[in-house]
């Protein structure tokens, strides 16, 4: 078992400059709750790959998804986002914020679950009402 989480955590550093490889490659497309879906749609593969090829920074890639309309896959495209930079970055840190508490926790941190809950490296961290952290007890107040 910890033989597959340490060549996990190595496919997912091989990843750290690729947001939209890491997200065909972490979740169960096409099955579960992911039945007849092959990735994300056109709008995030082009965040995602202006994102890999350094012509957004994560934040820009965010302000873009927040800007665009309703229930296409925004909270979705943070979520992955979230999870490529946790996962594939050592000790990474961040915060995550909405316009308003309620926002925060019904759509993004909601949004931010479901995903985790289809993670392919959920095991490496742990994830709570309002945190997600390392599950290594070495990195959990660094990462």
């Amino acid at each position: 078992m910890q033989n597959d989480l340490d060549d996990l955590v190595v496919l997912l550093a091989e990843l750290s400059g690729d947001p939209l490889e890491f997200v065909y490659f972490a979740f169960p497309w096409g099955e579960g709750e992911l039945e007849g879906q092959d990735g994300p749609v056109d709008w995030q593969i082009d965040i995602l790959t202006r994102l890999r090829e350094g012509l957004l920074t994560i934040d820009q890639a965010i302000q873009l998804a927040v800007t665009s309309g309703h229930g296409i896959g925004k909270s979705a495209l943070v979520a992955w986002i979230i999870l490529w930079a946790i996962s594939t970055f050592e000790d990474t840190k961040g915060v995550v914020t909405a316009n308003t508490e309620n926002q925060l926790k019904t759509k993004t941190w909601a949004e931010l679950a479901k995903w985790f809950r289809l993670f392919i490296g959920k095991a490496l961290f742990k994830m709570t009402a309002t945190a997600l952290y390392s599950a290594d007890p070495e990195h959990e107040k660094t990462w």
